[in-house]
């Protein structure tokens, strides 16, 4: 009996140690064919990479010579028009500015827009005199250029529909002048709103107090001052303030001695 176990036990250990030499040896097999399949993967992928490398290093050839050919079509393009690298760059940033400008003006209310009018006369100037520049011939300069026309318009057509006019009368017939004019009912209706016909026409009105018969004056719309338009009312209250005090104390007359 005791032989019979002692057998068993012997034939249970020999078959155990058979079986793990057999699992021994399959992860071997598999792990060579792992090592295998992945070193054939980095063999492909090496391939591959270098490939890639020599498409990397022709299309930045071809790229650094498609730039080479652009900056020389550039240079003869100004060169047609009398002109040259440098200049060029001056006068982008000339239309950099400007077109700034032009977006600062779009984003104004009527009643601001109206206040600064005179502006949108200065861009439309400016606009022109950048037309007047052969440089403006090159696609890029014309294109935005082009832009810049469709938004002058655009401003000039939103002060257009804003825009009422009043022809200044005499002072012996009309007695005209900005605060009896703002005060009419079919101006303002309100003598204190006077400094929206001035700023609205700076151009034609260097001192307020000073009007000329046969002016044509632009009359904003809307009965509510902007902020330049109160900051420029104030500003002519204080001179008109400082200028009564100095004519009082010169006439004031020194006290008796």
């Amino acid at each position: 009996m005791k032989l019979h176990s002692a057998l068993m036990i012997i034939a249970a250990v020999l078959t155990l140690s058979v079986g793990l030499a057999t699992a021994q040896e399959m992860n071997k097999e598999q792990w060579q064919q792992d090592i295998n399949k992945y070193t054939q993967m980095r063999n492909d992928l090496q391939a591959k990479l270098k490939t890639l490398d020599g498409n990397i290093s022709s299309l930045t050839s071809e790229s650094n010579k498609l730039d080479a050919d652009y900056e020389k079509c550039l240079n003869d393009l100004y060169a047609l028009v009398g002109s040259d690298r440098d200049k060029a760059d001056a006068y982008r940033s000339e239309i950099d500015a400007t077109e700034a400008k032009a977006a600062d003006l779009m984003r104004l209310s009527d009643a601001d827009l109206m206040a600064r009018s005179s502006e949108i006369t200065d861009l439309d100037t400016k606009v022109k005199e950048l037309w007047g520049n052969k440089l403006s011939l090159i696609p890029e300069f014309w294109d935005r250029l082009t832009a810049l026309d469709t938004k002058v318009k655009s401003l000039k057509d939103s002060l257009a529909k804003q825009v009422k006019v009043y022809t200044v009368g005499t002072w012996a017939k009309d007695r005209d002048c900005l605060w009896n004019i703002s005060k009419k009912p079919d101006i303002y209706d309100n003598a204190w709103l006077w400094p929206r016909i001035w700023q609205g026409n700076r151009d034609q009105i260097k001192d307020p107090d000073v009007i000329e018969p046969g002016q044509k004056l632009k009359i904003p719309q809307g009965k509510e001052m902007t902020d330049e338009e109160n900051a420029a009312a104030k500003k002519y209250y204080r001179k008109v303030a400082a200028k009564a005090a100095a004519a009082a104390q010169a006439t004031t007359p020194e006290p008796a001695k």
